[in-house]
């Protein structure tokens, strides 16, 4: 019973990783951030980010939002 209980709670921070990830991807893509940071802590106030926060303070997560950021801001201001 108590496997059942870690695999059902493991499943659930899994989810919640990945949810969170991928709102942190789409909040870069939006084109309306500048950076990691800022979205860090847009996402503090959504379920998951607990879970999302080891991934959020990575050196290549933060590399990879900024570079998103820029990528979309930079096509933001072509279209304007």
């Amino acid at each position: 019973m108590l496997a059942r209980l870690d695999q059902g709670a493991v499943r659930q921070l899994m989810t919640n990783l990945k949810r969170i990830q991928a709102r942190a991807r789409e909040l870069a893509g939006s084109g309306k951030f500048h950076g990691w940071r800022p979205i860090a802590f847009e996402l503090r106030f959504e379920k998951g980010y607990e879970e999302a926060r080891e991934w959020l303070h990575d050196a290549a997560t933060q590399d990879e939002i900024d570079r998103l950021c820029q990528i979309a801001r930079a096509s933001k201001d072509e279209a304007a």
